[in-house]
């Protein structure tokens, strides 16, 4: 059991990766949603612009 250090250190650098990997992925995830939702804005402009009157389907 000499190594047990170095195995917790390889557990300990595994979960760090994985904290700032998801971090990451969420600040993408949030990006995306403002940029669908900018862009539903702009399409049910546009349809209001063109007086179709008719709602975006999701």
């Amino acid at each position: 059991m000499d190594n047990i250090e170095y195995l917790f250190a390889g557990f300990a650098v595994f979960w760090a990766c994985l904290f700032v990997y998801l971090v990451l992925l969420q600040g993408r995830i949030r990006a995306l949603q403002r940029e669908i939702e900018r862009l539903e804005e702009r399409l049910e402009e546009a349809d209001a612009a063109s007086g179709s009157g008719s709602t975006p389907r999701r």
